[in-house]
Order: C-alpha cells, then structure tokens, then sequence
C-alpha cells in the first residue's frame, strides 16, 4: 500500500530565511528599503527613537497592502510576488515609470527580525482599511512548534486613532501563543471583576497590572 505524504514546516523555517541570513542591521534595512522600492515608494525614512525602549521604524508611501494583500502575500512565503513574471499594476505605480525587483527572493521581510525581537506592522492601500499585525519573532526559535501552529495576529481599522485601541487586544492575541487564548480571556475577566486592567507592556513581553481609580 502507498501513502502520501507532505513535507512539514517547523517554525524555525522562518527564522533560516529571516535573521540568520542577515549580516547585520544595516543589511537588514537594505533589505526592507528594497521592498519600498519595488512598492514603488517615492520616499522612505529610518526613524530611531532613544529611550527607555529602543525602537525604530521604517516609514514608506509605496502603494501599500489591504487586509487581504498581507495574509495572501505578505504571510506568505515564497509567493509569486517577487518572481520575473509579476508585475506591478499600472495604477499602483503613482505615475512612475517601470522599476527594475531588487527584492527577487520574497524573503527581505523577514530581515526585521533582526532589528528587534517585536515587530509592529501597519499598511493602508488607498481607498481601503489600515491593516496592522504584531509578530513576535522570538517565537520562531522554538525548534518544537510548526509553522502553522503560530498564530499573527491581524486587525483592520479604518482611522488612525483607533490604532492605540487595538494594540492592547493585538498583544494579548499574540500572548495567545504562549499562555493560550482562552486562559487570557479567564485572566483578564477575572482581573477586571476587581478593578484591575491589563495593560500591554513591550518590554520584555511583560504585563503591567493598573488597578482603575474609584
């Protein structure tokens, strides 16, 4: 008797291709300005922020994805994307001539692994909803968890404001991980029957409890 049978991917997969294959921050910037480019971005800018949180962000107005665009392309590996046959549509453009891909392996959005172990993600095509993500990319370390059993985190909203009230529910998603959803949502009911709210704390995935003034 014949079976068939399907290769498996482990989690680690992700972090190969990403920041092992990346030399440095520098490299990885590189890396994602390509992807800018091939967006057909007129501008891109590094920000650095010093502080008490060491955070950078790489800003472009290249034509951006929507919701769908990020779970068929951007979470996809090695989609036909970025190979030579694809091409970039007309109206995505912005009245820019034919680029040349830099980015041909599909695999430079990875590279933000190694700026930082979190990363934040927000894109907007025109004329639809912002789309925005949170990938902890410590997570595909772990050499006993398979690619499909990490979970990203993904939330559409339509203004900027509504960012800083999603983020807490894009954190606890991604924790989901970790702890496991449903004792997250037993946590914080039962945390919040006594006052105290959950409050989303970057550094070092910790949690930061506030008990609500009577």
């Amino acid at each position: 008797m014949t079976d068939h049978v399907t290769f498996q991917t482990r989690a680690r997969t992700i972090d190969h291709l990403g920041r092992e294959q990346i030399a440095d921050c520098p490299t990885a910037i590189s890396e994602l300005w390509k992807n800018a480019y091939d967006a057909y971005a007129r501008d891109v800018a590094l920000h650095i922020f010093d502080g008490e949180l060491n955070i950078s962000a790489i800003v472009d107005n290249g034509h951006g994805m929507n919701r769908s665009e990020f779970e068929s392309k951007w979470l996809v590996v090695g989609t036909e994307s970025k190979t030579n046959g694809f091409n970039i549509p007309e109206d995505d453009r912005d009245g820019l001539p034919e680029r040349p891909k830099q980015g041909q392996k599909g695999i430079g959005r990875l590279s933000s692994a190694a700026l930082g172990p979190l990363l934040l993600l927000i894109s907007k095509r025109k004329n639809s909803d912002y789309v925005a993500a949170l990938i902890d990319w410590r997570l595909f370390e772990n050499p006993f968890l398979f690619l499909s059993d990490v979970q990203i985190p993904v939330r559409g909203f339509s203004e900027k404001h509504e960012l800083s009230e999603i983020l807490p529910f894009l954190f606890d998603q991604m924790m989901g991980n970790v702890w496991g959803t449903l004792t997250i949502l037993s946590e914080r009911k039962e945390l919040r029957r006594h006052g105290i709210h959950l409050v989303a704390k970057r550094r070092k995935m910790g949690l930061k409890l506030r008990r609500k003034r009577k």
